[in-house]
């Protein structure tokens, strides 16, 4: 009896011990996925095409350990969208992006109603489909004079009254002096419009406010080709593939980076 009593304390130390173990793996493993997803949202912070890369590549490998992450389905939503919104700029569809961004932004939604980078996901997608009015009534439930969010503001401008936009983006600089979207923004308007000057007095602030994002030899490039100097929009063109290798650009436009 004395064994049989030893025998079963022995099976319940085992089992509680490795409970414990089990428990400990469980409370790490979801500290390193919270842990990756701060790191992926700081450095979609950055606003830079090449930081945007990184995160999503994050948030990817995020969702693979754990697909019901809310916080990295809605900022991933939030990434993919603006890529989307990035690339139709220059006349690029990028259905895989419009696609991934509406269908974590509708999931996250329907959990919470309320998620603010879902929503600017949204913001986005409905720009991207004509519906700038829609765009904008989401925008003004949520927005007041008070609002110190960067991205709202630049948001508001794009969908909001012509006549108010500077005063918007103004309200966004100076929330964000850094802000590289609306720098990049600026200058592609300028560049669709066919005024080089303007375009390249954008392009010139985001230089002096951000040198080394991968946007600045982008813009150049784009704006050499406009002005017919093939030289200098070939070398820019490669420095913007050498600062952003991973970029859907590149693998669309560079033959060397085609399969």
């Amino acid at each position: 009896m004395g064994n049989q009593l030893l025998e079963v304390f022995g099976r319940f130390v085992i089992y509680s011990i490795l409970l414990l173990v089990v428990n400990f793996l469980s409370a790490a493993h979801a500290s390193n996925i919270d842990n990756d997803f701060k790191d992926a949202a700081l450095a979609f912070a950055k606003r830079d095409m090449v930081s945007t890369q990184k995160a999503i590549a994050m948030l990817e490998k995020v969702l693979e350990q754990k697909p019901d992450h809310l916080d990295s389905q809605a900022l991933i939503a939030y990434a993919y969208a603006h890529e989307a919104f990035v690339l139709s700029q220059i006349g690029e569809t990028a259905s895989d992006y419009q696609n991934s961004a509406d269908a974590f932004a509708k999931a996250v939604l329907a959990q919470q109603p309320q998620n603010t980078q879902a929503k600017k996901a949204t913001v986005f997608l409905l720009m991207m489909s004509g519906k700038s009015a829609d765009a904008r009534k989401l925008i003004e439930k949520d927005l007041t004079d008070k609002e110190t969010d960067a991205d709202a503001w630049y948001m508001y401008a794009l969908t909001g009254d012509v006549d108010k936009t500077v005063n918007h983006l103004n309200r966004a600089l100076s929330l964000n002096p850094d802000h590289v979207w609306i720098y990049t923004d600026m200058a592609f308007r300028a560049l669709k419009m066919g005024d080089a000057a303007v375009a390249e007095k954008w392009i010139k602030v985001l230089e002096a406010k951000r040198p080394a994002v991968s946007e600045v030899p982008l813009l150049y490039a784009i704006l050499a080709a406009q002005k017919n100097d093939k030289k200098r929009a070939q070398e820019q063109w490669a420095e913007f593939v050498r600062r952003s290798p991973d970029s859907p650009l590149v693998a669309k436009f560079s033959p060397t980076k085609k399969k």
